[in-house]
């Protein structure tokens, strides 16, 4: 079966005379053509044509050149051309009817928010990217956080099939202007997906995006981690503060284990087998969607023995002043205003995500190998090959590495000797 083309302008645009013609007419739609013509400057003339009954005899009709006539345009002008043949016929309905049925068509095309209000249902339906589950809600909330701040007012009401590449560069442009050029990248990829969903619907034909470059292409900063020393430092601050007993061991925990600040702030005592060593976080909470179970090594079940100690009936392991659930800025206050004391040179300003980024980079000193600890991390693995030949599992390999990192805080607790990186001499 021969291949369908689903044409577009841009395929218009590229559409070529086949060698050693210098007429051809190509089907675009039914009852639909292009004629190319070779014009003797050498340039390449495209019109849009149909064929009609004219005084008994078939004829090919012009419907407008191409550009000044896109492909959208020339379907609806086709559509209202035949209807108007039809009903001369007596086989559809008057002329003005026809008219006014395209006009309803026309209107009833999608504007702007209609389209993401459409493009974020199909996401709670289910994501590609997500292996057909839906997106999380803080996708949502960041994406409609975007369309609300910069899109909605100025092009919102705009019909998404009229849109122009002015329009939407207007809306990412208006970060920049702010001085945000973090939230103009935000804006550009919203803009970018929700253009991406209408041409898959056919909203749109040609793409308004094409020319418009994303205003921050992602560039990595510098991993912000603790070395040993900054570690050192880090811990002996924690043990002297008069932080809340819970966040002091959800720092530790978090060091310990490389998990995610949510994963520890919201662990309860069900997830855990300490008999077993194991600590099993449920798919639901994990932002991969997979369940994952981290080894818990002899410093990480003494963190959680402390925290039984404190933390009394509650559910949750690092309960809150009140006994439910730890502030979500609970450990980011408290690591802020350990680094503003001031009062030790080695003090380093961290973030709940830095002791993750500390526990990796940790992780590499110690000589772990780097597949391994992105499994410890629950990092999906990047390597297409490894992923499709290798079925190993490394529960092992991830268990040694926990408990080195394990051993390697309590040396340091103890102190012990310092992992220091040697920089080599080049010839």
């Amino acid at each position: 079966m021969a291949n369908v083309i689903r044409w577009t302008d841009e395929k218009v645009k590229a559409l070529k005379l086949p060698a050693g013609k210098a007429e051809h007419r190509t089907l675009v739609e039914p009852g639909l053509y292009l004629f190319l013509r070779k014009r003797v400057s050498g340039e390449i003339a495209k019109q849009w044509q149909y064929r009609a009954q004219v005084d008994g005899v078939r004829r090919w009709l012009s419907l407008g050149g191409y550009p000044a006539v896109g492909l959208a345009k020339a379907k609806a002008e086709l559509a209202l051309h035949q209807a108007v043949q039809a009903a001369k016929k007596g086989e559809a309905d008057h002329p003005a009817l026809v008219a006014r049925s395209v006009r309803k068509e026309k209107k009833a095309e999608p504007t702007i928010t209609e389209a993401f209000d459409r493009w974020i249902a199909d996401k709670r339906l289910g994501s590609s990217r997500k292996q057909g589950k839906p997106v999380r809600q803080r996708t949502v909330d960041v994406l409609t956080e975007n369309f609300n701040a910069d899109i909605r007012s100025r092009v919102g009401d705009a019909k998404f099939a009229a849109i122009s590449a002015e329009a939407l560069r207007g809306c990412i442009d208006a970060a920049r202007r702010r001085g945000s050029p973090g939230a103009a990248a935000h804006v550009y990829r919203t803009l970018r997906g929700l253009v991406n969903f209408a041409i898959r619907r056919g909203y749109v034909q040609a793409d308004p995006m094409r020319s418009i470059e994303n205003p921050k292409p992602y560039r990595p900063q510098p991993v912000n981690a603790a070395n040993d020393v900054e570690l050192v430092a880090l811990l002996k601050a924690v043990d002297e503060s008069e932080l809340w007993k819970s966040t002091k061991l959800a720092i530790e925990f978090q060091l310990l284990t490389g998990a995610r600040p949510a994963e520890v702030r919201l662990a309860t005592w069900r997830e855990f087998d300490l008999a077993r060593g194991v600590w099993s976080i449920s798919a639901e909470r994990v932002k991969s969607d997979r369940a994952f179970h981290v080894h818990l090594s002899a410093p990480a079940l003494d963190v959680l023995t402390r925290a039984k100690s404190i933390s009394g009936r509650s559910e949750l392991v690092f309960p809150g002043a009140n006994d439910g659930a730890m502030e979500k800025m609970a450990v980011a206050r408290a690591l802020s205003r350990l680094a503003q004391r001031g009062d030790d040179p080695n003090a380093k300003r961290l973030r709940p995500h830095d002791l993750r980024r500390t526990f990796r980079t940790m992780l590499s000193r110690l000589g772990i190998q780097p597949h391994v600890a992105e499994l410890c991390m629950n990092h999906q693995e990047t390597e297409t090959m490894r992923r499709v030949y290798d079925g190993h599992d490394y529960t092992g390999e991830m268990a040694d590495a926990w408990d080195k990192a394990g051993a390697h805080i309590a040396a340091l607790r103890k102190g012990g000797a310092q992992v220091i990186p040697i920089m080599k001499n080049r010839a």
